[in-house]
């Protein structure tokens, strides 16, 4: 019965080791140049059917009050071109002309996937460290999609 056990241990720990690899092969990771306040119209193609259509990064004005809604944000447009719904996860990085990073934000899908042919804009809040972004100069995206 032991034995029996151990070989379904190995088993599913196989399994899950394919499955995650496998979940990395649908990853997608890309970096632009940062530009705050402007629409980044990208339009590429990623793994999965998605295609990510735009990033515009959304800075705070000088003497704006602020609020509970007002910090920096960053806003990721995907479409869904394939034929199955998916859930999203987005990660974004924002380095300065150093190299030091100077903001950060993730999130994605959080209820129900987006269904086949329709699109998304997902509104990241950049928190933490960011009192330098407007400094930033690069900015890294990474997309995984999962079923």
């Amino acid at each position: 019965m032991r034995r029996w056990t151990k070989g379904a241990g190995i088993v599913m720990a196989a399994l899950v080791a394919g499955a995650v690899s496998d979940a990395r092969a649908e990853l997608f990771s890309k970096a632009y140049a940062f530009k705050p306040d402007t629409i980044l119209e990208i339009g590429s193609e990623m793994p999965g059917g998605l295609r990510l259509d735009s990033v515009e990064f959304v800075l705070p004005k000088a003497g704006d009050q602020g609020g509970t809604f007002a910090g920096p944000k960053v806003k990721v447009g995907i479409s869904n071109l394939g034929t199955s719904a998916v859930k999203i996860g987005v990660a974004i990085a924002v380095t300065d002309a150093d190299g030091r990073l100077v903001g950060v934000a993730s999130g994605g899908t959080k209820l129900f996937p987006v269904r086949a042919d329709r699109a998304i804009v997902y509104s990241l809040s950049i928190g933490g460290v960011r009192s330098a972004l407007a400094d930033g100069t690069v900015f890294r995206i990474s997309i995984e999609p999962t079923p």
